[in-house]
């Protein structure tokens, strides 16, 4: 199965992916939630698909403006996870930049995102969509689906 297309998380965070078919993904993240506004690079890795399932993990950089006193401007964020159709599971670690040597223990957070395909086809002009347009159509997608 490819993986390309558009896609939309449960917070309305969007990816556009590219799959190159030979394991390997790029594409853009735009974070809704994060404190970077920016669109920022993708890359990945996915397995072949085994009964209906494909493995998959990526990974984005994250560069803040304004970080807090105590930490740096950038955090990196992977996700792991599995994709069935037009649906992608994953966990995710986020590590931020923590200044002090002390604080490194608690700079990694873990969480799961789930992401919907809304569109087969990667069009990246979608990453500019205001958070209400971007909530409506993971809503139409999601009604179609049941």
């Amino acid at each position: 199965m490819s993986l390309t297309g558009v896609w939309l998380n449960e917070l309305n965070s969007m990816m556009v992916l590219y799959d190159n078919g030979d394991g390997t993904l790029r594409g853009k993240y735009r974070s809704i939630v994060g404190r970077d506004p920016h669109i920022r690079d993708l890359t990945g890795r996915t397995s072949t698909e085994e009964r209906g399932k494909q493995l998959l993990g990526f990974a984005v950089c994250f560069l803040i403006d304004h970080p807090g006193p105590d930490y740096g401007h950038s955090s990196l964020c992977v996700w792991s996870g599995w994709a069935r159709a037009n649906k992608i599971t994953t966990h995710w670690l986020l590590t931020v930049d923590a200044l002090k040597q002390q604080d490194e223990w608690s700079s990694t957070l873990l969480g799961e995102d789930s992401f919907d395909r809304v569109l087969n086809v990667p069009d990246e002009k979608h990453l500019e969509a205001p958070r209400e347009v971007l909530s409506e159509l993971l809503a139409r997608v999601r009604k179609e689906d049941r």
